[in-house]
């Protein structure tokens, strides 16, 4: 247990540092323990502001030096068993001692003990605090651009919540299964629901698809035999929506696995008939042909996904959406050349900032006059 505990820290450390993502090394833990260490590193990521700013300075007084860094992040999960989770006290303890030891010396095992056992013994003071502190500074600081207080705070009482399981139906097939249909056609289940456990997914009748990300294709026009650009389209929620809806599409992405991905989905639900693929960078993508639709579905600092993902609370800036802002307008720019005469171009992405949506939107229609804003109309509701 505290070798696993220990690889749980490193693995951790890694996300912290943007040295890998957490997709990735989920694909790293046994499978007998998957669940656990999905859990454990979830719960840590979210509750981290409130471990790093309100309980770790009450029991650690001196800054921990750069080179036992994992012993900080042995710590930020210790905690979160010890506060959030169900395992027994005495094997936390025990699981963490041995991981301190073994990343660094019988110091370490020391420091560790002393530390969580002062966290065991004001534990009720701990968890009788208002536990509702989940975003990071850099993370508020984005939020503050664009958002009142009390809406943030809203956000914020999110975070905890762990989201729900969403899924697109195939055309003509009912599915339901203990799921709740939404108004815009999503299926919703309760968390932690297990994928592979829902009848059909293997006969590919279904896909997981969060309803915010299956609004922007529901929200078109007939697409039946319509040509349509899908830019920066893996791993293919959307491509999948577009060619079951009946559109001839061409999926264009710069990462050659993740479309090994969407390969692999679009195939599983039967849709390949009308789908080209091309690994290219939306820059440097070229075409003679001209699209009905053009979707954008621009990268983004991906603020908004940070219940499913809640690393991105603790590593992205305002630089980086800063950063993400000037490739969007260079994207944007590019797919128009793409679009019909009297075609749509649609821009899409999961982020909160304004600047990456927004604003974008209205820097481009500034220089483009030929463009203008469509209304959308979602089971009969006329939206701008």
């Amino acid at each position: 247990m505290a070798e696993n505990r220990l690889f749980y820290a490193k693995a951790m450390q890694k996300i912290l540092s943007k040295e890998s993502s957490f997709a990735e090394l989920k694909e790293e833990f046994c499978e007998s323990e998957k669940g656990f260490a999905n859990m454990l590193i979830m719960t840590a990521l979210r509750r981290l502001s409130f471990i790093k700013e309100d309980v770790l300075p009450l029991f650690v007084k001196k800054k921990i030096p750069a080179k036992q860094k994992i012993l900080e992040i042995i710590l930020y999960l210790g905690i979160t068993e010890l506060l959030f989770m169900h395992t027994p006290e005495y094997a936390v303890i025990n699981s963490y001692v041995e991981a301190g030891k073994s990343a660094t010396d019988k110091f370490g095992a020391n420091f560790i003990n002393a530390v969580l056992r002062n966290v065991l013994r004001h534990k009720a003071e701990l968890l009788a605090q208002k536990n509702t502190k989940y975003f990071s500074k850099e993370f508020l600081k984005i939020l503050k651009q664009d958002y009142l207080p009390e809406t943030i705070a809203e956000m914020e009482k999110f975070t905890g919540i762990e989201p729900p399981l969403d899924v697109s139906v195939k055309q003509g097939f009912s599915f339901c299964e203990g799921g709740t249909i939404l108004p815009t056609g999503s299926v919703r289940f309760l968390a932690n629901t297990k994928v592979k456990e829902l009848e059909r997914f293997d006969d590919g009748k279904w896909w997981v698809q969060d309803a915010a990300s299956a609004l922007v294709v529901n929200a078109l026009f007939d697409l039946r035999g319509k040509k349509v650009l899908d830019l920066c389209a893996a791993p293919g929620g959307k491509t999948a929506q577009l060619l079951d809806k009946g559109a001839l599409v061409t999926a264009v992405d710069i990462s050659l696995k993740r479309l090994d991905v969407l390969m692999e989905n679009i195939e599983r639900l039967g849709l390949l008939k009308n789908l080209e693929i091309r690994c290219s960078d939306a820059l440097e993508f070229q075409e003679d042909q001209k699209f009905d639709v053009v979707l954008v579905d621009a990268p983004c600092s991906a603020t908004g996904t940070f219940r499913r993902h809640p690393e991105v609370i603790h590593l992205k800036t305002l630089d980086d959406v800063k950063k993400q802002q000037g490739l969007q307008k260079k994207i944007l720019e590019k797919a128009k050349s793409f679009t019909l005469s009297g075609g749509l171009l649609v821009y899409a992405t999961c982020s909160l900032a304004k600047a990456e949506g927004e604003v974008v939107i209205r820097e481009f229609l500034a220089k483009n006059k030929d463009f203008q804003i469509r209304s959308i109309v979602l089971n009969g509701c006329e939206k701008m």
